[in-house]
């Protein structure tokens, strides 16, 4: 059974000979520890006299190169993947990025990102705030970019990934990011709830723009072959949802319910990940015909076993391996071995269940690594022996230790 006829019959809810593992990201620096350091670290390219003229002066330039970097990344992160032995793999990608100057990132979308270095010689991005802030920022924004242009690259980039990597690994593919986070990023989190009461022209226009980006990138990627699409939209934070569900289902309900119902002619799966505690939301969720959920944050008020008792029939699960503490360089290898045996427990029965971390991995433990010679791919070994071997009812827990997510 190959990873991809085992991750969408286990969305249908049939028989497989093993629970899937998803990799919900790798940051690079795990990347680098299974496949090897580049020879010139990216903080030494990027941070240096000529190319801060570069970023600074050429922005057109500059932003060609962003994406190269952030593409040849998310190669680098899937073939990691495809190493560790994971089944399916959550793929972005660097084109809705631009660089703005030395220090500066933008997302097409209005969101500003610190152009920062991770400690570890790799080069990496993090959310500053929003861009948008008025009528008047949202009128001069010059980034807002033809849907159809940027399904045009869109296409080009995950056409090429699946075919090197499709039979390999299940592209979950994540061409954009969500409608409300966009929003919410954008004008800012405070300011969003007074943007849909006091500026409702400016809002839909913005949701409009949103909307046929989404869609559009969506159409490529099931033109490129992609069987899974995977929308990023943070809903909640760790007590609840940002707005309640009718305001959730009246707003943002209308486009994604048209765009899973276009997943769905095309025979894929749509797949929704949110942090935080989502609970009030799933039914809403579950009405627009999302086939999953990924996130299920242990560290939110979320509780991931009565969601499956409760929609376990209708959905797939996936997530609730915390990356907090267990899949850090401070847990131990018990831990893991018995985080993982109660999950698969207590959620694999019946299937629709994919193991999966919450979040990116920012590192692998040294003794997984050490234990496995290195870069061996361990997952498959471990999964074959920790997984429902004849049944989904059946399980075997022999030989789990060093168990790598």
């Amino acid at each position: 059974m190959n990873p991809t006829e085992r991750v969408l019959r286990t969305m249908d809810g049939l028989p497989v000979d093993r629970v899937p593992v998803m990799c919900a990201g790798l940051e690079d620096r795990t990347a680098n520890e299974i496949m090897g350091k580049p020879i010139i670290p990216p903080k030494a390219l990027f941070r240096n006299p000529f190319m801060k003229h570069v970023l600074n002066n050429h922005q057109k330039i500059s932003t060609h190169i962003a994406h190269n970097a952030i593409n040849g990344g998310m190669e680098k992160h899937t073939k990691a993947a495809i190493r560790f032995g994971f089944d399916a793999m959550w793929l972005a990608c660097g084109e809705n990025m631009v660089i703005l100057d030395y220090d500066t990132m933008a997302n097409i979308n209005g969101l500003i990102y610190n152009l920062i270095e991770d400690g570890y010689g790799n080069m990496s991005y993090m959310y500053r705030g929003p861009a948008i802030r008025s009528s008047k920022d949202f009128e001069e924004w010059p980034y807002f970019e033809s849907p159809d242009d940027y399904a045009q690259r869109i296409y080009k980039f995950y056409k090429r990934m699946l075919d090197k990597y499709g039979e390999d690994i299940c592209i979950f593919a994540c061409p954009c990011g969500g409608l409300q986070d966009s929003l919410l990023l954008s004008v800012g989190i405070g300011n969003a709830p007074l943007w849909m009461k006091k500026e409702k022209k400016l809002t839909e226009q913005y949701l409009d723009w949103c909307s046929d980006i989404i869609f559009n990138s969506v159409t490529a990627v099931l033109d490129a072959g992609a069987k899974v699409i995977l929308i990023g939209d943070d809903f909640a934070q760790k007590t609840g949802p940002f707005f309640g569900p009718k305001m959730v289902n009246e707003v943002f309900g209308p486009f994604y319910r048209k765009v899973i119902k276009a997943v769905h002619a095309r025979s894929a799966r749509m797949l929704l990940h949110s942090c935080g505690d989502n609970t009030l939301l799933f039914d809403t969720f579950i009405s627009w015909g999302f086939d999953g959920f990924h996130a299920f944050e242990p560290t939110s008020n979320v509780d991931i076993y009565s969601e499956k008792r409760l929609h376990g029939d209708r959905i797939t699960i996936m997530g609730n391996v915390g990356v907090d503490y267990l899949l850090t360089e401070r847990s131990t290898a018990e831990e893991v071995v018995e985080e993982v045996r109660r999950l698969i427990d207590g959620l694999a029965q019946g299937g629709r269940y994919i193991l999966a971390a919450a979040h990116s991995i920012d590192t692998v433990p040294r003794f997984q690594i050490e234990s496995h010679g290195g870069s061996s791919p361990c997952i498959r070994r471990i999964l074959n022996a920790s997984n429902p071997v004849n049944s989904l009812t059946q399980t075997n827990h022999e030989d789990v230790a060093g168990y790598l997510l």
